[in-house]
């Protein structure tokens, strides 16, 4: 189709407005050759980089997603008093996500009402005692989340129960169960990450 003779462009171009189109021809019947018309090659190279937007797709898939383990707590207004803390700081180009989770949070004293001793682990939400969640950054030097600008994703986020004891029989290892669980979230959003980069910079151009 694209050498010296393009003589199926009329069956497979689409552009009705060109005038070697088919349904601009006064001779629609038999093959028709058009090698010799006046800016056939331009048409041609035009064919030729059409692809240039799926080229453009096949660079960005190799955009380079950075990992970054952080040490202080990512959210949580008691995130201080946690065991379990993660802070997992994911980066796209100029687009900064934080992967958060928190858990496994000692009660401070007896809470008899909830019948949780001191020292025992008690929920840090509804039934919640560990979860996971993901933030936008915001703009200072430490590349904070941002709680204000909440990332949504599909895995699971939250480890859940009655009491401690029933996380205990739910779960082995509940910390060990938290940390795979920021870590599918983390796989997650590094893909996330690179499909908002990519669309981001789509619009771009």
């Amino acid at each position: 189709m694209f050498g010296d003779d393009i003589t199926w462009c009329i069956s497979d171009c689409d552009n009705t407005e060109c005038f070697r189109h088919q349904s601009n021809m006064k001779n629609k019947s038999g093959l028709h050759s058009y090698a010799n018309f006046k800016d056939t090659n331009d048409c041609v190279m035009k064919i030729l980089n059409a692809p240039v937007e799926e080229d453009n797709r096949e660079v960005s898939k190799n955009i380079k997603v950075t990992i970054e383990e952080r040490g202080w707590p990512g959210h949580f207004i008691s995130a201080a008093s946690c065991l379990f803390r993660r802070n997992t700081l994911v980066t796209c180009g100029d687009i900064k996500w934080i992967v958060s989770t928190v858990g496994n949070m000692p009660a401070p004293m007896d809470l008899e009402t909830l019948g949780i001793e001191k020292g025992q682990p008690m929920p840090i939400g509804a039934n919640r005692y560990y979860e996971t969640l993901v933030f936008a950054s915001d703009d200072s030097e430490y590349n904070d989340a941002d709680v204000s600008k909440q990332i949504s994703f599909d895995s699971e986020w939250g480890i859940w129960g009655e009491t401690w004891e029933e996380v205990e029989n739910t779960y082995d290892a509940p910390d060990i169960a938290a940390n795979k669980m920021h870590n599918i979230v983390v796989e997650e959003i590094k893909e996330k990450i690179k499909e908002t980069y990519n669309a981001k910079t789509s619009n771009s151009v």
